[in-house]
């Protein structure tokens, strides 16, 4: 009698087929895990740069000599230089120069790198230098302001700053970003990043998840229309969000 000690052909195609379906099964569940993994840390960057804020706003006296652009990363890498990978949302890391596909690419200006962005509308003065529709008188030039929990800061970005209008369109398509010429800058923040939401920090210090719809909802500046009427007209794939 022989003794065999190998597996049959029709043995090994059995076993490759269940992990094949195994794999098929758990695939999503994997990937499901890891977005929301990268949404905890994204938040996690975003708390940490509030506490960078922070510091800034108590070494000089509670003023923000202007988070225009990218220079908030300018007045605040000598707090955050030990933490590069902060510059970063976890979903969002490659740059476009490098095939980064949006709403998940990074940004790259002036030599600066990252897929966050601020708020352009704080201010500690006036910028007086915008076209006729940007209210005069909407910057934020204090921190020490009612309502800083709603007033948002910085946020997932498709550019290092923004100054979004309550009549600026919606992304026709995820991944759509208004070009500086264009200024439809609610683009730059309107990024499908962790399931139909962004993250963002608020004047408070506070972060948390924001749903795309409610970005124009937020009083980004001081005269923003805060009950959102008439609200805009969503394209059809934010129509179910």
């Amino acid at each position: 009698m022989i003794k065999r000690n190998a597996f049959t052909l029709i043995e090994l195609l059995v076993v490759i087929a269940v992990l094949a379906l195994l794999v098929a099964i758990l695939a999503p569940a994997l990937q499901t895990a890891r977005k929301r993994s990268q949404a905890v840390v994204c938040l996690s960057n975003e708390r940490q740069w509030g506490n960078f804020f922070g510091l800034y706003l108590n070494d000089h006296k509670g003023k923000f000599t202007g988070l225009g652009f990218h220079k908030w990363m300018d007045l605040l890498d000598k707090y955050a230089d030990q933490a590069p990978k902060i510059y970063f949302c976890p979903s969002a890391t490659q740059l476009r120069s490098q095939g980064g596909q949006d709403p998940f690419a990074a940004w790259e200006e002036d030599g600066r790198k990252g897929s966050y962005g601020t708020n352009y509308w704080i201010r500690d003065e006036a910028y007086p230098y915008l076209p006729p529709q940007y209210p005069r008188d909407g910057w934020i030039t204090n921190f020490n302001v009612k309502g800083a929990d709603r007033i948002p800061l910085l946020l997932d970005s498709a550019w290092p700053s923004g100054l979004p209008l309550h009549e600026d369109p919606p992304p026709e398509y995820d991944g759509q970003i208004s070009t500086f010429d264009e200024l439809k800058c609610m683009r730059f923040f309107c990024l499908d990043r962790h399931n139909h939401a962004v993250n963002g920090l608020f004047m408070d210090f506070s972060a948390r998840r924001i749903p795309l719809k409610q970005l124009w909802e937020l009083p980004w500046h001081r005269n923003w229309n805060r009950l959102s009427d008439p609200p805009p007209e969503w394209p059809d794939w934010m129509a179910d969000f």
